[in-house]
């Protein structure tokens, strides 16, 4: 098998052993294999170690803080990364084009955009306008975490971009339980709902500028600006109407609605609620960011909890 030499993949993990072999059977063409454990208690280091993939140790903090001290600390030196969660399976089409034409690419390229596909309710979402393309290759020394961001990962580079159609696709076997997947939300629902509230207040900021016709991410950044202006419970209604009919999230039958009525709907009624309730509580800047690193170090999605463990501290 034919060795890719001038990449470097990365993957971040914890307690991933229903995952893990997937990703690290996907990438076994990459010659250099890096995974950063932060505790895991089950058999996801050893499958790491029977594939060859070199395990390095450091304590989650956040995703921002454990991609930084990755990009840091691990002895990479290709000249690219290939960032990757363990629920990531990258495709034979994408290996075949980093292989032939990443060491191609101008020294002006500091990253590239690829397409992201995910497995959710025993099917594939390709429609409905949410993440489709997801900056996961990038140039050594040119990218670090946007910090900007308080519940989802990106990364910044400084250079310019180019987009790929090859994709990488996302799918977290324990989320098949979906209990799992409600726990999981319940807590993300109150992280976003706190982001939102830090940003109306001016408490908290983008790292990059928010531009409508800017990259994948500026544009989010922008269209996520738009979206707190929105009146609550009237915005999932409308974000749901957009994903699941107007950018196709219907044409993946079963698992597109699936997906489209939890993750774009019911989610964003959560979040929505929780808003409701953490205005009711009527928290000065103080408070709100005294409330916001509890809720980081906190497993919990309730504000009720939240708030009874930040005045305790």
């Amino acid at each position: 098998m034919h060795k890719i030499e001038m990449i470097s993949a990365v993957i971040l993990t914890n307690n991933e052993e229903p995952n893990i072999s997937y990703c690290l059977e996907s990438i076994r063409q990459i010659s250099n294999i890096y995974v950063v454990d932060s505790g895991s208690t089950d058999s996801t280091v050893s499958i790491c170690k029977r594939f060859d993939a070199q395990v390095f140790r450091h304590a989650y903090a956040n995703h921002a803080n454990q991609w930084q001290w990755a990009l840091d600390n691990l002895p990479i030196l290709t000249p690219w990364i290939l960032a990757l969660d363990a629920d990531f399976v990258v495709t034979r089409e994408l290996l075949d084009r980093i292989s032939r034409e990443i060491d191609t690419l101008s020294e002006d390229i500091g990253g590239i955009y690829v397409r992201h596909l995910y497995n959710f309710g025993w099917g594939r979402i390709r429609f409905g306008g949410t993440k489709k393309y997801w900056l996961r290759i990038v140039r050594r020394g040119c990218a670090r975490p946007d910090t900007g961001d308080l519940v989802d990962f990106r990364f910044l580079v400084d250079r310019q971009v180019v987009r790929w159609p090859e994709a990488v696709i996302e799918h977290n076997h324990k989320d098949d339980d979906i209990s799992t997947w409600i726990a999981k939300q319940d807590k993300f629902s109150l992280r976003l709902a706190v982001e939102e509230e830090l940003r109306r207040r001016g408490l908290h900021a983008w790292d990059r500028t928010p531009r409508l016709l800017g990259t994948v991410d500026e544009r989010f950044s922008w269209l996520r600006d738009r979206w707190l202006k929105l009146p609550l419970f009237f915005r999932p209604v409308l974000y749901f109407v957009y994903r699941y009919v107007i950018a196709g999230g219907f044409l993946d039958g079963r698992a597109g609605f699936l997906y489209h009525v939890l993750q774009g709907f019911w989610l964003r009624l959560v979040v929505d609620w929780k808003t409701v309730q953490l205005r009711r509580m009527e928290l000065d800047d103080r408070a709100l960011q005294e409330f916001a690193h509890v809720m980081f170090k906190s497993p919990s999605g309730s504000v009720v909890q939240i708030e009874v463990a930040r005045k305790s501290v």
